[in-house]
């Protein structure tokens, strides 16, 4: 999947990276104020796309909460949205998780500053999942 869209990642620096965690095993409660969200701690596994100089490289790394996940974008999948990323990898699987993040299935968690994001080429990577980062005006 992230070898037919490679063209989304060009721009991005060697280094940035993105992850997806199971909200089961996120550390996130229900009712918990978001600034709780930082300290929460995690377990498990969570699957990582980093940017390198031969392209993008998908793993799977030990999760242990946000503050250790060292990733730029975070994005807490629930059981539905997992399965059905599982269930349909192909060319439409960016829109997908695109619909999900809508849905509320996937919530997006983002650990730097939008200039931080814009200097590191995340631009058009955002766009795609119509997470517009920079706003109307430039």
């Amino acid at each position: 999947m992230l070898g037919r869209h490679e063209e989304l990642f060009t721009e991005m620096v060697p280094g940035s990276s993105v992850a997806i965690v199971p909200k089961e095993g996120s550390g996130i409660q229900p009712g918990k104020h978001v600034a709780g969200l930082m300290a929460a701690e995690g377990a498990g596994e969570m699957l990582r796309w980093e940017v390198t100089t031969g392209g993008m490289r998908a793993e799977r790394v030990p999760y242990r909460g946000f503050q250790d996940a060292k990733v730029d974008l975070l994005f807490v999948a629930d059981d539905e949205a997992l399965d059905k990323l599982r269930n349909n990898i192909g060319d439409d699987t960016l829109s997908l998780m695109k619909r999900q993040i809508r849905a509320g299935n996937i919530m997006f968690f983002v650990m730097r500053t939008k200039y931080e994001l814009q200097d590191a080429g995340y631009e058009e990577f955002l766009d795609t999942l119509g997470l517009a980062f920079l706003g109307a005006c430039r």
